[in-house]
């Protein structure tokens, strides 16, 4: 509808007005009115009862007054704080000092200047209260209607399904369907499947990273170095490869006669038997290779005399 008729400017703006005081003062004439009593009794009785004409100039005065406030919000103005108002209720707007900025109370009975003091105030808008981009990270500004536009322009809709295009339709929890997912392959990007064993023979599952370290931790010669053992190990003596990788062991052996043989035994399985058939003072060596966790012993006939005793562990 259209504005009601404007009051084009307060009224008796050029013309003779009284000042309105809050009370009347005593010596003020009886007739006077004031903002707490309005115009007295004595100016609604009949003059031949004793009443008296109310001033004119109070009229003037009175609507002068009312109608600025009028003029001055017909014109889109609003009010700035003023502590001769407060304490404000809560929802109260008021205008900064420069005019430029519409705070809004949040508590009842506030009395602080936002000015200078936001406690009890809340920005409701202001110059640069909306932004036109989506890079401002300021939880006290509004987002433009142009840049909430580009925002559901490259949404996913709800309806869209599955496609080649990898356009899937969400679920109630906003989260794409399984069933929706394209999988993934050697030649084909898409979701791939985790798989925790070393068993599977899948071509379209991935192994995880647990089990990739798995196989870094047995990887043969990875983290190993040699080490002489040789003051720790014995003929005829079962021992047990502890570490979590299969190891190396090389014996070197020197043999008394041509009757000597080195026998190897890996869990009591006998892989090898070396026999030196050169004669006496001979140095022959074997090396074999212990799983994790199997024993191992290494025996010899006629004449034990053990040179060195390496492994790679």
């Amino acid at each position: 509808m259209p504005n009601p008729d404007l009051i084009p400017e307060p009224f008796a703006q050029s013309g003779d007005k009284n000042p309105i005081p809050l009370e009347r003062a005593i010596a003020d004439p009886i007739y006077r009115a004031s903002w707490k009593a309005g115009f007295p009794p004595d100016t609604r009785l009949p003059k031949d009862l004793g009443g008296e004409a109310p001033d004119g100039l109070d009229f003037n005065g009175v609507l002068n007054i009312l109608s600025q406030a009028v003029v001055f919000l017909q014109k889109g103005n609003a009010y700035q704080f003023d502590p001769a108002l407060a304490p404000y209720p809560i929802g109260a707007l008021v205008r900064s000092n420069d005019n430029l900025t519409t705070y809004q109370s949040t508590v009842p009975n506030n009395s602080n200047n936002p000015n200078s003091n936001m406690t009890g105030w809340r920005i409701y808008n202001s110059s640069g209260f909306i932004v036109d981009n989506l890079t401002t990270n300021d939880s006290a500004k509004a987002l433009s209607a142009k840049q909430g536009k580009v925002l559901a322009d490259s949404k996913i809709e709800t309806t869209a399904r599955g496609a080649a295009n990898g356009v899937a339709s969400l679920d109630a929890n906003t989260k794409v369907p399984v069933s929706q997912l394209p999988a993934a392959s050697t030649t084909a990007i898409g979701a791939v499947q985790l798989n925790n064993t070393l068993t599977s023979v899948s071509t379209a599952q991935a192994a995880t990273a647990a089990q990739a370290k798995l196989l870094n931790d047995q990887a043969f010669g990875v983290g190993q170095t040699w080490q002489d053992v040789t003051s720790l190990r014995a003929l005829g003596v079962t021992y047990t490869n502890t570490t979590p990788r299969a190891i190396v062991v090389t014996v070197v052996n020197e043999f008394a006669s041509n009757q000597d043989i080195l026998d190897v035994f890996v869990n009591n399985v006998k892989l090898m038997g070396v026999d030196k058939g050169f004669g006496a003072g001979w140095l022959a060596d074997t090396s074999f290779i212990v799983p994790p966790g199997n024993t191992y012993r290494v025996e010899k006939t006629v004449y034990p005399n053990i040179q060195s005793w390496v492994e790679l562990r």
